[in-house]
């Protein structure tokens, strides 16, 4: 962790202002009800302006914009389509609130924790538990922040920053991850969420992320970028293994090894199976960038794609990372735009990004 009040934050709040307390660091901007305190509206601090102020929703997997309708009720008042209560599997947990910047003067990343929304908690914990976030930047060497314990509400309000001092290039190959985490009447995890940092500038940046169940495996972080090209003119497949980043790190001296492996199916049959070759990584990435050649003996809508992430060890031993299904019926709609667009594309080199699964 790095304390560093930059010049910026000084020329905005004088030495003799108290509306700002830094601690360590992270800033508590939490709003101090002092005659006279000056005003915030015109700073990355803007945290006490209405919530409706240019705040741009992300997808906590895919770090992809969505929209976010609104309707008038009956009597009048703006809802979002978001809060409406809903059952089973599209029950939403909730949403966390927060705004990055970096800061290229002084290498600082600044992580403000604004609010949690909506978010729900198993009954057995009461009406009003004790919720915290804690952060994690997924570096080879993890840095971990937590926010301080509120009472659980509708809105709880942190409005926290965390301030670390990292180069600009470690932290776009890595993702910064919230836990949701419950301090009473008994500690735990009840959500969590991502965010891909491969476009942190010195922008500010607010975003809203979807907080999801934790889940019960291991939680793979791990994307792949792909290239795909249907090749009309000679009935085949061109697909491209480029590069992977966010890889997780061996708590032994030696770096890991990846691989990564392609199987093609036709109709439900495997027609061809192939792998990249074996490179260790660098700064949590891999880059391949191989072309295999797959021939068609079908239509090109029946063709399914399983792409597989492998970590090696050592010689004899080798460790699932996270896999991808390409095709019109992915379960990942990444995966399935790139394979529409490809189909009805041919000859166009279609090249995205995709976030693993771990099964």
């Amino acid at each position: 962790m790095y304390q560093h009040m930059s010049p910026d934050l000084c020329r905005r709040f004088p030495p003799h202002s108290e509306a700002i307390r830094l601690y360590g660091s992270v800033c508590d901007l939490r709003t101090h009800k002092l005659p006279g305190s000056p005003g915030l509206s015109k700073s990355m601090f803007d945290l006490t302006s209405s919530s409706q102020r240019f705040i741009q929703r992300y997808d906590s997997s895919s770090s992809v914009p969505s929209s976010c309708s609104s309707r008038k009720n009956s009597q009048g008042s703006n809802r979002s389509l978001d809060t409406i209560t809903l059952s089973g599997d599209e029950k939403e947990f909730g949403r966390l609130n927060v705004k990055l910047f970096y800061n290229s003067a002084v290498e600082q990343i600044w992580i403000t924790v604004l609010q949690c929304k909506d978010l729900s908690w198993p009954s057995s914990y009461g009406d009003t538990p004790t919720i915290s976030v804690k952060g994690i930047l997924t570096l080879p060497k993890p840095v971990h922040f937590k926010s301080s314990a509120k009472e659980g509400s509708n809105v709880i309000e942190f409005m926290e920053t965390f301030v670390f001092a990292i180069k600009l290039q470690s932290l776009q190959t890595v993702r910064l991850v919230f836990k949701i985490q419950t301090q009473t009447p008994r500690k735990k995890t009840i959500g969590e969420c991502s965010l891909s940092l491969r476009t942190l500038s010195t922008q500010e940046m607010d975003y809203s992320l979807d907080i999801t169940p934790p889940s019960k495996i291991s939680v793979c972080h791990a994307e792949l970028e792909l290239g795909t090209c249907f090749q009309a003119v000679n009935s085949r497949i061109q697909l491209q293994i480029l590069e992977a980043q966010y890889l997780p790190s061996s708590s032994a001296p030696l770096t890991l090894s990846f691989f990564v492996k392609v199987a093609m199916f036709s109709s439900g049959d495997l027609i061809y199976k192939k792998k990249t070759r074996l490179l260790k990584a660098s700064n949590g990435r891999v880059k391949w960038g191989e072309t295999m050649i797959f021939p068609l003996i079908q239509t090109e809508k029946e063709i399914i794609f399983l792409i597989k992430l492998y970590s090696r060890s050592s010689v004899r031993r080798k460790h699932f990372v996270g896999q991808i299904w390409i095709s019109e019926d992915s379960n990942n709609i990444d995966a399935v735009n790139q394979w529409k667009e490809t189909v009805t594309n041919p000859e166009k080199v279609v090249i995205k990004w995709h976030k693993l699964n771990p099964s």
